[in-house]
């Protein structure tokens, strides 16, 4: 019994130490991330340039994961990489506070987003190797990164009510963001060195299927967008709602779809988002905004863990692996969002219906395709 306790435990150390990271993490990235399409609006950004950044944001990172991962699959060190990428972040936020264009602020997003994609890889194969079931791991350590976004948007929608411009709202972002380093040094090293690390070829079949639905994620900007008609503090305190139900409903998904199945529970995900984009399209009114908002967390709370977690279980070599996931669905992502932009140019509604077909689209091929 009390080897089995012993057992439990340093299965969760790991995932109970980089969700605390995430968590602090989190804060700070999420005080910036509501704000984020009004400050670049003030510098006069249109809604295509928005879309390249939300795309930035949401996929470019993935295009170093596939690196990040490869080597520490290779040299059989995850810790310090994972250390190196966020420390980037951080100093990134602390330079966007001080852009004055739309192309110093998209270099600094990008520079964070480098950063991201250096840690993430290593860090979910930590977390892939902590012992803990995937869906769980995965969805315990999603439920604090949106607790911490939580609490982040709740500062953000504090600052923004107290007249504190957005510069300065960053600024404070930036500075807590460096205390989500401290818990690293207590991480416990997991990886093993891989002489030449693997992708299996059923998640080569799974990175190619995640191309296509990743075309459907597009970013949180054109929510927000489309709230700003209620007036700014409002879009925010829609950001708060959407990110308390991503926080609350994350865990309880993981061990969902540990229960069902990952494809059954993905499936049932892209219909939240086809039902959050169609709230959307239909009008601007207070209770179609609202749940809007409120799907598109359910969405995220089921979509972002557990095809994490389904590509762990597809991994030969889970650095590598992971790393192989997040670049084609990054890729994708940018596409995705850099559409969506252009289409928002003509009509933000219609940026809407494009995500509500792809959405319904990918539901129906995850509850098809097995992997």
């Amino acid at each position: 019994m009390e080897e089995r306790n012993e057992s439990r435990g340093r299965a969760g150390r790991n995932v109970f130490l980089l969700g605390i990271v995430s968590f602090l993490n989190d804060m700070s990235s999420e005080i910036i991330l509501p704000i984020l399409p009004f400050f670049l609006r003030g510098f006069g950004a249109g809604y295509t340039g928005i879309g390249i950044v939300g795309g930035i944001l949401d996929g470019f990172g993935n295009l170093v994961k596939v690196v990040s991962g490869y080597i520490s699959d290779r040299v059989g060190n995850r810790k310090h990489i994972v250390f190196s990428g966020y420390l980037l972040s951080q100093i990134s936020k602390l330079a966007l506070s001080f852009s004055n264009s739309t192309a110093l602020a998209g270099l600094f997003v990008t520079l964070d987003r480098v950063g991201k994609g250096i840690r993430t890889s290593p860090r979910d194969a930590l977390l892939a190797e902590s012992g803990m079931k995937s869906g769980k791991a995965f969805g315990f350590h999603r439920m604090m990164d949106t607790l911490g976004a939580v609490l982040g948007t709740s500062l953000a929608l504090y600052l923004v009510y107290s007249g504190v411009n957005y510069s300065s709202a960053i600024l404070f972002a930036a500075v807590i963001g460096f205390f989500a380093v401290v818990p690293l040094v207590f991480v416990r090293e997991t990886a093993v060195p891989v002489k030449r690390p693997e992708v299996s070829f059923r998640l080569k079949k799974f990175a190619v299927f995640s191309f296509f639905v990743g075309l459907a994620n597009i970013s949180y900007m054109f929510f927000m967008l489309r709230a700003e008609s209620l007036g700014v503090e409002e879009a925010i305190g829609l950001y708060l709602l959407f990110n308390v139900v991503y926080a609350l409903c994350s865990y309880p998904f993981g061990v969902f779809a540990e229960r069902v199945g990952k494809t059954r529970s993905l499936s049932l995900g892209y219909l939240f988002m086809t039902a959050a984009s169609l709230s959307m399209f239909a009008g601007e009114s207070l209770p179609l905004l609202l749940a809007g908002f409120l799907l598109y967390g359910l969405y995220m709370s089921v979509v972002e863990a557990q095809q994490r977690a389904l590509a762990s279980d597809l991994s030969v070599s889970y650095g590598f692996g992971m790393g192989t996931y997040h670049f084609v669905f990054g890729v994708s992502t940018i596409v995705g969002n850099t559409i969506a932009g252009m289409i928002a140019d003509i009509s933000l509604n219609l940026v809407f219906a494009y995500s509500a077909i792809l959405s319904f689209t990918a539901a129906v091929l995850y509850a098809t395709i097995k992997f």
